[in-house]
């Protein structure tokens, strides 16, 4: 298992104490230099608040949009994703 998969199993963020959990594990992740936040390559108009974090490890991206009226969002972003058509990745 990754260490994000560790930190939160499901897509699914539930407001308050779970999204609260994953913040602090994130937060103490970053504070021994496991993981790093990282910019937004690829902003959505529909989730202005996500963020990006990077396992410093394994170099593997998850996004996490926070609760608002719907439960939060917690996935791994697609390297793929993130290049354009015909680009390659070295």
């Amino acid at each position: 298992m990754t260490v994000f998969k560790d930190m939160h199993e499901t897509r699914v963020v539930d407001p308050g104490r779970d999204y609260h959990e994953l913040l602090r594990m994130l937060s103490e992740a970053i504070a021994r230099g496991y993981v790093e936040q990282v910019p937004v390559m690829k902003p959505h108009p529909y989730a202005p608040s996500r963020t990006w974090y990077r396992d410093m490890e394994t170099g593997q991206i998850y996004s996490l949009d926070p609760p608002d009226e719907r439960p939060g969002w917690w996935a791994e972003v697609d390297p793929k994703d993130l290049i354009e058509p015909g680009e390659n990745v070295q």
